[in-house]
């Protein structure tokens, strides 16, 4: 179960409640990130210190799949 009362977010609990989300239901990882920063009426500058290195991977290559940001230049074998 996803506990988003929890009183301090830690870096490991905010990636645990972002995966399970995701795991749960259609959430994408920027949108499970956003809704927990908003049911905890956090500020979103204070996502930079909760996301993992895993955490960012995932969202980087979300956001790149939707051409939300560019990506490095090179060649890319599809995956």
């Amino acid at each position: 179960m996803i506990d988003l009362e929890q009183k301090i977010m830690t870096r490991k609990r905010f990636s645990t409640a972002v995966e399970q989300l995701v795991a749960k239901g259609n959430m994408s990882y920027i949108d499970a990130a956003t809704f927990i920063i908003e049911k905890r009426g956090m500020d979103y500058t204070n996502l930079k210190k909760l996301l993992t290195d895993s955490l960012k991977d995932k969202m980087e290559a979300e956001a790149l799949r939707l051409n939300l940001i560019r990506g490095k230049k090179g060649n890319k074998l599809p995956i």
